[in-house]
């Protein structure tokens, strides 16, 4: 090859390379002005009626409007969320595929030693939507009007009463191994697949205690089957000022809420997750949407993708220290 020929080749590869490059860069803004041209999918990993649900459906409705495409939510619960959480990450990252998830989401990795996908690399995150507070609900005919009530009962009647949950490393299950840790009480774990399942067992007093959602539990509370005990989370709720926390009951130091969050697959264009980010923030401050998740319980966030990256690193630190310090295992 000549000096010029070997020049002239070094120079188109230069070229080649630098228009790749600047197809690239342009594809992202493309793509989301072009985006979205088909029906786009929430998956929820959990039951239906939960506040990750709820919430779930209030975003799909408005995007619905917002974007001219059917948004649909698809519920696949099942192996604490592992189940509709693991076909999302397989799931194409190209926008049309989201997964809503709890807190819990954040658990998966120190209770299944071979999970299938990387909760937090795995994932492109596009905002926190709220914390949620946690309610601590107990069936009326139990007799008990206080978290100081009932942890004299459970003391009373050590090993005789059990606490419900959705399922082994769901919030429900965590904030009672938190309370039996902090009250020196000794309560048995009867999980279900899932919030609503563990209620009916609940309601007839079968099981004894449970910590849900507000949103999950509120028609019973306000039927007065089941009686609100506290809010778990480490101060009053500004939706709830009347109901103490299970602090209150001297138990210093209790305290956690869950939160929800909306995911894509990792790879998803930052151009996409923008526009997700854009349209979720503003469906969550509009004051209806508000007031509406305020009457489950849950607190609007709307935080950047960023702030999201950083609580869901923060949780993963803290949720896998409890998992290992309550021994906390897999149904």
């Amino acid at each position: 090859m000549t000096y010029w020929m070997h020049r002239f080749t070094h120079a188109l590869a230069a070229w080649a390379a630098g228009l790749a490059a600047a197809l690239v860069c342009s594809a992202g803004p493309a793509m989301a002005q072009t985006w979205p041209q088909k029906p786009i999918k929430i998956i929820v990993p959990y039951t239906p009626g939960g506040a990750s649900d709820i919430t779930a459906r209030i975003l799909a409705d408005r995007m619905s409007v917002k974007f001219g495409q059917a948004v649909t939510v698809d519920n696949r619960a099942g192996a604490s969320g592992t189940i509709g959480t693991d076909a999302v990450a397989k799931a194409a990252p190209d926008g049309y595929t989201l997964v809503f998830v709890a807190s819990s989401h954040v658990v998966n990795k120190a209770l299944f030693a071979n999970l299938s996908y990387e909760p937090i690399k795995g994932f492109a995150p596009i905002s926190q939507t709220a914390n949620v507070q946690l309610v601590m609900v107990v069936p009326a005919s139990l007799g008990v009007n206080s978290v100081a009530e009932f942890i004299a009962l459970a003391k009373a009647k050590p090993g005789t009463l059990s606490y419900a949950s959705s399922g082994s490393g769901s919030n429900p299950q965590f904030f009672a191994e938190m309370l039996k840790l902090a009250a020196g009480i000794d309560l048995t774990h009867v999980p279900y697949k899932g919030s609503t399942a563990a209620h009916a067992d609940l309601l007839a007093g079968r099981t004894q205690v449970m910590f849900d959602a507000l949103a999950a539990v509120a028609p019973h509370v306000k039927s007065g089957r089941l009686k609100m005990l506290a809010v778990a989370g480490p101060t009053r709720s500004a939706l709830l000022p009347d109901v103490p926390t299970v602090a209150e009951a001297g138990l210093t130091g209790y305290g956690a809420t869950s939160w929800g969050a909306l995911l894509a697959p990792a790879g998803t264009p930052k151009a996409v997750i923008d526009r997700l980010h854009q349209e979720t923030v503003a469906i969550l401050n509009s004051p209806d949407v508000k007031e509406r998740l305020g009457a489950l319980g849950a607190e609007v966030v709307a935080s950047t993708p960023q702030q999201l990256a950083d609580l869901m690193q923060r949780e993963e630190t803290r949720y896998t220290k409890l998992v290992r310090d309550l021994r906390i295992t897999p149904d």
